[in-house]
């Protein structure tokens, strides 16, 4: 009876893992960890840089908007109005503005240049460009947001 015992025993403590099967699960379970850990800090890092350059790109067309919203009637010969409320002659209008960063709360300072250039007298012809510059501070980069876009005279 005390040899069956003895059997049992044995096959016990060869089922069980060595030290270096446990230490080896550990290793690769920590790099499959840090793998998905830095994947997801990454994803959030593109979504921030995403939404900050939506919000810019928003302010970029808005001033673009604005612009060619102005009056300026080509045809108009009356004395008393004023038949254009954006000249070319004042081409470059900088603005500043305050973007809300969702993830911090906190806001950052975005410069939008707009130029107004006449390209053609006739047909009239102006190009409308604006370019936002704003600041990423998780890269410590400087980006710009640019649009362009060509405005005819009424």
């Amino acid at each position: 009876m005390v040899t069956s015992n003895r059997k049992t025993a044995r096959s016990k403590t060869g089922a069980a893992f060595t030290l270096v099967e446990v230490v080896m699960a550990i290793g690769i379970l920590v790099l499959a960890m840090s793998g998905m850990i830095y994947g997801y800090v990454q994803t959030n890092h593109q979504a921030e840089w995403s939404s900050m350059s939506l919000a810019v790109q928003a302010l970029t067309v808005q001033s673009v908007e604005q612009a060619r919203a102005a009056k300026w009637d080509v045809y108009s010969s009356a004395s008393g109005s004023n038949p254009d409320e954006l000249p070319p002659s004042t081409n470059t209008i900088i603005y500043t503005n305050s973007v809300l960063i969702p993830s911090s709360g906190k806001t950052m300072s975005v410069t939008n240049i707009l130029k107004i250039t006449s390209i053609t007298t006739i047909p009239a012809l102006r190009q409308i460009s604006s370019q936002c510059t704003w600041y990423f501070p998780t890269t410590g980069k400087w980006f710009t947001n640019s649009v362009i876009t060509y405005r005819g005279g009424n």
